[in-house]
């Protein structure tokens, strides 16, 4: 099960910067293998289907981005 992109976010929020790029990485790792059509064929047996994975990692890459860009200024503003 997918969860909002938002609650999603709102998970790692508290996270150290360097525990929120690792996730970032992972999250890239993953669109990169479907883009390059590595997914195994009894993954599109499941659901939610490897697009709909691919489609909310997507948004889920756009939130950590802006949360490490946040958390970034944040601490350069100390």
């Amino acid at each position: 099960m997918m969860i909002h992109p938002k609650n999603f976010r709102d998970s790692l929020e508290n996270l150290p910067l360097d525990k929120i790029i690792k996730e970032r990485d992972k999250i890239i790792r993953e669109i990169r293998r479907y883009e390059k059509g590595k997914i195994p064929e009894d993954d599109y047996m499941m659901d939610p289907s490897p697009e709909t994975v691919y489609m909310m990692n997507n948004l889920y890459l756009a939130e950590l981005c802006n949360l490490i860009y946040e958390k970034k200024k944040e601490a350069d503003e100390y």
